[in-house]
């Protein structure tokens, strides 16, 4: 479909928007004419109006797939307010609920909908989609198919197969950082034709990003405190666990005269949403987390994340501090950096991982394909003899049925 630039132009008022951010044009034109297309942009570069605007031209359903219910929840309650036909479905609904909206979908109520990859199992969801008829596929968090598509969220690595089942629509995979490995994956695992390759940089003008590096962590809760008496605005701080993140909202209750809310996936689904909604709201000025908070979380007046630990991996960084200024406006990326926290990340990759004898010991024992699936299931407790976390039997599943 070929659509002018002034038709796109005058659709942008319908998103609050007088003009679009770099790239976003070229990456809209490519999928409304019917190209595949990958696109890595920034975080807070504008990702979400690449399959939001081509939404509302395009005549049939667009699918947004997304590992994170925050973006659905933030981004469908932004797009009704405006008056999109939009809907979400996951888990996070009653049973019931999912089936009025998939009755919806199949009877073209909806422009867009956002489902979680494991939606893709539903031979129910298939229906409903071929019965409107799929326009556009949009896989949102894309560089999931390749870092964490065997153990994380095992259904991104079958959207290829999903695609074509559903007579392979024209699709753009969309993230915020992926090195030439991750596209090509992306590229594969989505089975993509010819795709168009968009990317617009990693650089944030706005963000001012800063290493502290207290000696030990009596000095580091201290210089959190100070920063948070110095520092106005709302901000999230992410920690490596759920012990921390509760640490920290206690001393900041206790030492400053902060808001302060604990977020992580131990709590139970109502209080975390309660806590995005806070958040959001400005009810709640400061959210301490773990990784999972802020991916996905559509608040642009974030004014400043803080790194209490290490992060696992230099794009899990970019991710989480991208959360920060959304808006343009200046923000700060702090990381208090202690030397020993490099230890909580060994600790969370060794447990990750079967060491050589545990691979030894499985490879030896004939065990076949379906087997060593079924013993991922079950932990390999019965098997190996101890308590094994279920991301080491997928890595073992990986390793030994390729």
């Amino acid at each position: 479909m070929s659509v002018s630039g002034d038709h796109l132009d005058a659709l942008l008022p319908r998103f609050g928007l007088t003009a679009f951010r770099p790239g976003q044009r070229k990456v809209i034109s490519t999928v409304l004419a019917g190209k595949d297309c990958l696109c890595v942009m920034p975080t807070g570069g504008g990702k979400s109006l690449c399959y939001q605007l081509p939404a509302l031209v395009l005549d049939g359903l667009t699918l947004v797939v997304s590992p994170l219910i925050a973006l659905m929840k933030d981004q469908v309650e932004q797009l009704q307010a405006r008056g999109f036909p939009v809907t979400f479905i996951n888990s996070t609904l009653p049973v019931q609920e999912q089936y009025d909206r998939l009755d919806r979908i199949a009877a073209g109520e909806f422009r867009l909908a956002y489902v979680v990859p494991e939606r893709f199992r539903s031979s129910r969801f298939l229906e409903a989609v071929r019965a409107v008829g799929l326009k556009l596929l949009a896989v949102d968090e894309a560089h999931c198919v390749s870092q964490w598509g065997h153990d994380f969220r095992p259904d991104y690595a079958r959207l290829g197969h999903f695609r074509k089942m559903l007579g392979n629509p024209t699709t753009i995979a969309l993230t915020a950082t992926a090195t030439d490995n991750v596209r090509r994956d992306v590229v594969e695992h989505l089975a993509l034709d010819e795709p168009k390759i968009f990317i617009t940089g990693f650089a944030r003008e706005n963000l001012f990003y800063e290493v502290l590096s207290p000696r030990t962590d009596r000095e580091k809760a201290e210089m959190l405190v100070k920063f948070l008496r110095e520092t106005p605005g709302t901000g999230i701080i992410y920690a490596s666990t759920r012990k921390r993140t509760e640490e920290l909202a206690e001393i900041i209750g206790q030492q400053t005269s902060r808001r302060a809310a604990v977020y992580h996936a131990g709590l139970p689904p109502d209080e975390r949403r309660a806590t995005q909604d806070a958040f959001m709201s400005g009810h709640v000025e400061v959210i301490t987390a773990t990784n999972a908070f802020g991916m996905g979380i559509d608040k642009a007046d974030v004014r400043f994340v803080i790194h209490y630990n290490l992060p696992g991996s230099l794009e899990a960084y970019y991710q989480e501090a991208g959360r920060a200024g959304r808006d343009g406006k200046p923000s700060r990326c702090v990381m208090l950096y202690h030397g020993g926290d490099r230890y909580i990340q060994e600790f969370f990759i060794e447990n990750s991982y079967p060491g050589l004898n545990v691979i030894q010991k499985v490879a030896s024992s004939n065990l076949v394909a379906p087997t060593l699936q079924a013993l991922a299931k079950q932990g390999l407790v019965s098997f190996l003899g101890y308590s094994s976390e279920p991301s080491k039997a997928s890595v073992l599943t990986k390793v030994l049925t390729v």
